[in-house]
């Protein structure tokens, strides 16, 4: 039996990406249903430094596009979370370090990789998150800052700008929206409202970006995935079902394949 590899979207980060399922990395699932899978491979709490003593999976050869997606845990503040804080410069250093290893790993993906920028912290939020967790413990100082998110954001840009690939700046598009703390549920991860904007995000970067991956809705019913959408640069996977003639199906996966 003939058989064939199915394009691979994976996604490098933190808690914001292992969650994600729960919202944009299940929305990017569904953009991209029968044409690639999406890998999750987010780890909670990670930070650069952490994801670095990790071995890199060796998925087959068919990896398209890699999402790298860290800096929340490392802009944490030395004095008060040390345990998560990585130098600003540790920080660009390691997402180039990570790139070379997504290159060296994956180098089917070419220049099909995305930088995400660290999003906004809401203050409010932490500190509520604080008392929730720690009652009278809780110090009432922040561990993580909005202005010292600001300052990964700008590096992982930086870094992006000086290796040539795109970035989603989560930070800075977050914050132009109108009461845009509602994107998160405690200051750092996403709430739905959050997932929302950003698979919607995602998929423009990927649009703008990678524009062969554009996948084109069907216009009628903005299913992602039917016989009347389609994506230039990935396959359905088969024929869809209404390409078939049930007496002689043979024909359209012979075209469908390459075989005819």
């Amino acid at each position: 039996m003939s058989t064939y590899r199915r394009a691979k979207i994976i996604l490098l980060g933190d808690s914001l990406t292992q969650t994600s399922f729960e919202g944009w990395g299940g929305h990017l699932a569904n953009v991209y249903q029968r044409r690639a899978d999406v890998i999750n491979r987010g780890f909670s709490g990670y930070n650069t430094n952490f994801f670095l003593r990790l071995p890199m999976e060796d998925f087959p050869s068919d990896t398209s596009l890699v999402t790298i997606f860290f800096g929340a845990n490392d802009a944490s503040l030395k004095d008060e979370n040390p345990h998560h804080y990585v130098s600003l410069e540790d920080y660009a250093q390691n997402l180039k370090t990570i790139l070379d290893r997504v290159r060296q790993t994956y180098p089917h993906c070419g220049n099909n990789i995305l930088f995400i920028t660290p999003p906004p912290v809401v203050h409010e939020q932490r500190f509520q998150w604080q008392k929730e967790k720690y009652g009278d413990k809780a110090t009432g100082v922040l561990e993580r800052t909005l202005e010292n998110a600001g300052k990964y954001a700008e590096a992982c840009k930086k870094v992006a700008a000086e290796v040539g690939l795109p970035c989603l700046d989560l930070y800075t598009t977050m914050q132009l929206e109108n009461e845009w703390q509602r994107f998160f549920n405690d200051g750092l991860h996403f709430s739905a409202d959050g997932h929302k904007f950003v698979g919607d995000a995602l998929v423009n970067a990927i649009q703008q970006h990678f524009p062969s991956w554009t996948v084109h809705q069907d216009p009628l019913t903005g299913q992602w995935a039917n016989s009347a959408s389609s994506c230039e640069g990935l396959s359905s996977g088969g024929p869809f079902h209404d390409e078939i003639d049930h007496l002689e199906p043979e024909k359209a996966f012979a075209k469908h394949f390459g075989q005819g």
